[in-house]
């Protein structure tokens, strides 16, 4: 793979975004200026300038982040920034609107649209449109978070990842967007950065690999109407995996950590992934600010309530090279080296803090990769996934010793990236120990489409039977998580897909696994003491129904928010 030579340096870029956004801003203080903008959408070709839909996320208890992107509807460059007016209504006919006002769609971001929406009620379901030129967008349906101080009785909320557009139809979003849930949790491969002339959806776009690369990737997959209807349904909480910038991305090395040593390589992969970052942030509801290169904090905690808290990851970005270079192997005392690291210094540091001072009563870790040790044994030999954490195990056991030392309370880990549903025990050291206590439990959500493998499914499922921690696995289907939190379990019911490969499915419940709330563990000093938790679980049968990051940035806001 060729990566593309740098256009631009990561201060020029960032101080070009910086100058943008201030005057795309400034200018809708200026009547002239917003007249000037408000007309420019009065030049625009008829049609609908708003063919990607409209989407929310990162709600705080006051607050929610509201997004859409202006399109010309035959294609044509929009120029410079256009004004767009949005509202936001407590009611679906938009008789009470408790918010309003105008926004730049900015001409440096693509003419994306991104409204902090603030001086909202807690725990409160809103509607909300843009428009531009009279013409308007879709209705979206959000909800902000009850904020600390607040125990609700109970929450519900979805979980997805992977959604491989040439791999299936989005059936799984067309019938998410019908759950009864409050917000979805997405951890990653929102797009695919390859295309196939093969599968359900076969696409020949080019490699996404830079700015227009990508943005056409973005346009296509945000195009597709389930996919619209889930994120119009609720609000979402966003992180990215490899997929947004190039398979298996290994920190600044790039893809399968290709680029290990090779100076031209790196600068290469670094201005694709500041393309990546930026298109990124240009088709999401993030309560970011807008990425300024190559380096972009996105870890970041987000507080629902008193009885859940979300601790968001990059597991991408800042993580060692693989063991022994390679992705995959046997056994090797590099996957054990202390120096390897899946988050990076910076963000271990942060995460451990963060740690330190929550008092949720559910303490949830939402990022990427399988945490739980999966050895497999193919035909004798026993195989190691060095992409998932089994490649950084010292990494994982100060994780998951930090939710020790600071005796976090109910901690949860939800992932993705792997194309299968699975419920696991996490354990510090050998997961295999007579008398290791669980010190977390592990949700890996299926993917919304994208293809286990037929070749790997013997081999997985002759190989997980024998894996006593892990108490649930699906590779065969796709879906999504609904997971409902009360203050005593943590419900999670794997929903599957009857089909991807038509564009209509059913949707049935595969398992339901239970985990009920328990006092923070303690490692025995005896390897025979044993630490007691409890967890239950449930089948139902199917009803057919490394750079250092730089240091986090509190954002202001009931919900804490860093990053």
């Amino acid at each position: 793979m060729n990566a593309p030579a740098p256009t631009r340096t990561t201060a020029s870029r960032r101080a070009f975004l910086a100058g943008a956004l201030a005057v795309a801003g400034a200018a809708l203080l200026d009547p002239r200026q917003l007249a000037a903008a408000r007309a420019r959408a009065a030049l625009l070709p008829a049609g609908d300038l708003f063919p990607l839909g409209v989407a929310s996320g990162d709600p705080t208890a006051t607050g929610v982040i509201l997004w859409t992107r202006l399109i010309s509807p035959d294609g044509s460059p929009l120029g410079a920034d256009i004004a767009v007016d949005w509202e936001l209504s407590s009611d679906e006919t938009f008789t009470d609107i408790v918010a309003s006002g105008t926004a730049p769609a900015v001409a440096a971001l693509a003419h994306s649209v991104h409204v902090d929406a603030g001086g909202l009620q807690p725990d409160t379901w809103y509607w909300y449109r843009f428009s531009a030129d009279g013409r308007a967008s879709a209705t979206g349906r959000t909800r902000t978070f009850p904020g600390a101080g607040a125990a609700p009785d109970q929450v519900r909320f979805g979980l997805a990842t992977c959604q491989n557009w040439t791999d299936g139809y989005y059936t799984a979003h067309a019938a998410l967007a019908q759950e009864d849930v409050d917000f979805v949790v997405f951890v990653g491969d929102y797009i695919y950065e390859r295309s196939k002339a093969s599968g359900p959806r076969p696409i020949t776009l080019p490699l996404s690999e830079d700015l227009p690369t990508y943005r056409a990737r973005y346009e296509l997959y945000k195009g597709d109407a389930d996919l619209q209807a889930s994120h119009h349904a609720f609000p979402w909480i966003i992180t990215m995996d490899d997929h947004e910038v190039a398979n298996d991305t290994v920190g600044d090395a790039g893809q399968e950590g290709a680029g290990a040593g090779d100076p031209a390589a790196i600068a290469a992969f670094r201005a694709r992934r500041a393309d990546a970052f930026q298109v990124w942030y240009e088709h999401q509801p993030l309560r970011l600010p807008a990425p300024s290169g190559a380096d972009y904090t996105l870890y970041r905690t987000v507080e629902h309530s008193d009885l859940l808290r979300f601790f968001v990851l990059d597991g991408r970005q800042f993580r060692s090279l693989y063991p022994d270079g390679k992705g995959s192997g046997t056994d090797t005392p590099a996957r054990h080296a202390e120096s390897q690291t899946m988050l990076g210094s910076a963000q271990e540091s942060w995460l451990d803090e963060q740690f330190a001072a929550t008092d949720a009563r559910w303490n949830v870790v939402a990022q990427q990769t399988v945490m739980t040790a999966t050895p497999l044994d193919v035909g004798g030999t026993v195989l190691y996934n060095f992409d998932q954490w089994d490649g950084y195990v010292a990494a994982r056991d100060r994780l998951l010793r930090s939710l020790i030392t600071h005796q976090v309370r109910n901690p949860m880990v939800l992932s993705g990236d792997i194309h299968l549903a699975g419920a696991a025990a996490l354990r510090v050291g050998d997961f295999a120990a007579p008398g290791n206590p669980d010190v977390a439990y592990e949700i890996v959500a299926t993917s919304i489409s994208s293809g286990f493998g037929d070749d790997l499914l013997p081999i997985f499922e002759a190989a997980v039977p024998k894996i006593s921690w892990v108490s649930y696995a699906n590779a065969r289907q796709r879906g999504y998580s609904v997971i409902t939190v009360t203050a005593d379990s943590f419900t999670t019911d794997f929903r599957v897909m009857a089909t991807t490969a038509a564009p209509v499915s059913t949707v049935s419940t595969d398992h339901t696994d239970v985990v009920e709330a328990r006092e923070p563990v303690s490692l025995p000093t005896d390897p025979t003491e044993t630490t007691t938790t409890t967890t239950t679980t449930t089948t139902t049968t199917p009803d057919g129904t490394t750079p250092v990051a730089p240091g986090a940035v509190p954002v202001d806001g009931a919900a804490t928010y860093t990053g």
